[in-house]
């Protein structure tokens, strides 16, 4: 058991991977807190959205699930010894539908505040899908062009049709109070935390860190691309948020890692998915944080290596690393914008470059290892 942790109790237990499942979790230093497996509104890897409940200048509620699962929410709630309407406020820890899908019959039935990060606030308004110039480089336009070309259509619709019910949902919903990174409120420190979200924060609580999407047991979550924002979004959000470098890229999220990892051993964390997966608890330090970033650093290794020394397209490269059965439907634009990430950080680090036929050329360097090794030192 992490040093976090004085007892860890099952209250209620689920399936092999946690869904519907309620632990109690002690603290060494006697907090309370409460974890809930909200079963995904649609069959995911994932497992269920893990939302939690602890005292902290009020009780707390941290990301309550996805669209579709509330009923899953408030009974778990109810289980764990609460009402809903004991909520006094609910943080979200970023903007994706797994997290965030609930939140307006969660705030519409608790009173409860919202809270959540500027850039949260900042980007509701819009469609996720439409916030970003998509093709504002050629390695984009370069990604969007084989995207296309591979789409499956029937795939494509069932998720559009699904984001389409959970932006209903959420599209008039107002963020009470914005919060910011180092931000505290009773024994919880704020962290922001981007690069798998532009908006992800993580909350360090008595000696635990909540840690979202940003770091997870088992698998590694997916990062961003930079970001270049449309000029009708970029007009209205606040100046402090409109340089979307600060928020986006997976050099972003690789130092954002850093924080998390530098918060030192003595701290656990809960993630968002995974907490609990093929019947046992996974239950982690930050050192986990060190163990993402050093699988990006093999991934970059990875595209150097099949690049070699002869100009190579994006989606050779893409097909190349990935087996076919996470290349097709939707996961095909997944893998490739993994794989734009690591590219963008390679090309800042001056270890690859971008020819006129749009292939990925060899520069001979690798400061990629020298940037692992500042991360990790």
């Amino acid at each position: 058991m992490p040093q976090s942790f004085a007892n860890v109790d099952v209250l209620r237990e689920g399936d092999a991977q946690g869904n519907r499942m309620i632990v109690r979790f002690t603290t060494n230093q006697g907090s309370i807190i409460h974890a809930i497996g909200v079963p995904q509104d649609w069959p995911s890897r994932t497992g269920p959205t893990w939302a939690y409940l602890f005292e902290s200048d009020g009780l707390t509620l941290l990301d309550p699930g996805a669209h579709g699962s509330y009923e899953e929410l408030s009974d778990g709630i109810v289980n764990a010894g609460f009402a809903v309407k004991d909520i006094d406020r609910i943080v979200i820890s970023h903007g994706h539908s797994d997290h965030d899908g609930s939140i307006a019959r969660a705030v519409g039935e608790s009173d409860a505040g919202l809270w959540a990060h500027g850039v949260y606030a900042s980007l509701l308004p819009y469609n996720p899908w439409e916030v970003q110039n998509r093709s504002a480089t050629e390695l984009h336009a370069e990604m969007a062009r084989i995207a296309d070309a591979g789409a499956d259509r029937r795939s494509s619709s069932t998720y559009q049709a699904r984001n389409k019910t959970y932006l209903e949902s959420r599209k008039n919903l107002k963020v009470d109070h914005a919060v910011t990174d180092a931000e505290q409120f009773g024994g919880t420190r704020v962290i922001y935390a981007p690069g798998h979200s532009p908006d992800e924060l993580c909350l360090a609580f008595d000696g635990v860190v909540f840690t979202g999407d940003h770091v997870l047991p088992e698998i590694t979550p997916h990062p961003t691309m930079k970001a270049t924002y449309r000029d009708h979004v970029k007009e209205g959000i606040p100046e402090e948020y409109r340089d979307a470098s600060g928020s986006f890229g997976l050099e972003r999220y690789m130092r954002s890692l850093k924080t998390i990892l530098d918060l030192g051993p003595e701290y656990s964390i809960l993630p968002a998915h995974r907490l609990y997966n093929r019947n046992k608890f996974n239950l982690t330090g930050v050192e986990r944080a060190e163990e993402v970033i050093r699988h990006h650093a093999r991934r970059m290794a990875q595209i150097l290596q099949r690049i070699s020394n002869k100009p190579t397209g994006l989606e050779s490269i893409t097909r190349g690393i990935f087996e076919r059965g996470k290349l097709i439907g939707g996961n095909l634009y997944m893998a490739l914008s993994e794989m734009v990430a690591h590219v963008e950080l390679l090309f800042d680090l001056g270890d690859l470059e971008l020819n006129e036929d749009r292939q990925l050329v060899r520069t001979g360097h690798e400061n990629y290892r020298q940037f692992i090794d500042e991360l990790t030192a």
